[in-house]
């Protein structure tokens, strides 16, 4: 089982990208929201008459806190700074935050990226409070879900897994697809690479990914999965108490 390792040190992930490069990473995390809102403007449009009006309210919620994470995105890039800005508009550092209301309400969001899969929450009770930037780890979400897809085979599930270990909380987003060759492991990590030929993507989600775990203390790795498949791995510290 992989080690969670110490905290990494807080830095700034976008310091060696290109003008470019920054534009494709921009670009690939707003077709990431844009695909979320599309998907509650899909499931309004088609259902609208056997939603009940709490519903309603709820896919409406969700919409606008999609945009206001794209207001974030943009107002980041625009000051070149990441993902670790809180609700408030601030930059900060990661907050204790309950994970299970966390990771049940970002399931719900990024669900309309799992497409044909259904996806599964594994969820250990009573988890530590854990220290994270809810837009950071969203988005993390966001990409280790869309990389899932891509290699999944069709109407196969895919699984966001969640348990405590040696002081950090592990989160796991599980596929079916053919795995990734151990070699390749860390390579599948660096920007612009992809593991599909002709495959769809720019190959920065994991980029991305990486980038933000990092900026939280936490890492990122690659198991294979028990069933064959992917197990895309994070960590992030718990929150420690006060005394």
């Amino acid at each position: 089982m992989a080690d969670a390792g110490a905290p990494r040190t807080r830095e700034d992930p976008l310091a060696d990208l290109t003008a470019d490069e920054l534009l494709r990473v921009m670009g690939h995390e707003i077709g990431n929201l844009i695909t979320i809102v599309s998907g509650y403007g899909q499931m309004l449009r088609d259902h609208w008459a056997s939603l009940d009006d709490d519903r309603r309210t709820d896919i409406v919620a969700r919409m606008n806190r999609q945009i206001d994470q794209l207001r974030v995105l943009i107002d980041n890039f625009q000051h070149l700074r990441w993902l670790t800005v809180t609700d408030g508009g601030t930059a900060d550092i990661p907050a204790p935050t309950d994970v299970v209301r966390l990771v049940t309400s970002l399931a719900e969001d990024v669900r309309p990226l799992a497409g044909e899969h259904p996806l599964v929450l594994d969820l250990e009770p009573e988890l530590p409070p854990v220290l994270v930037d809810r837009a950071a780890v969203q988005h993390v979400l966001m990409n280790l879900v869309v990389n899932a897809t891509k290699f999944s085979p069709p109407g196969e599930p895919i699984e966001i897994t969640v348990h405590c270990e040696d002081g950090f909380v592990r989160f796991e987003v599980v596929d079916r697809g053919p795995g990734i060759p151990p070699q390749k492991r860390e390579e599948v990590f660096e920007k612009f690479v992809r593991l599909q030929r002709g495959g769809v993507g720019v190959g920065l989600g994991l980029f991305i990914s990486r980038a933000l775990v990092t900026s939280m203390g936490g890492r990122i790795w690659v198991e294979d999965g028990d069933d064959g498949g992917t197990r895309l791995c994070f960590s992030l510290p718990v929150a420690q108490a006060k005394d």
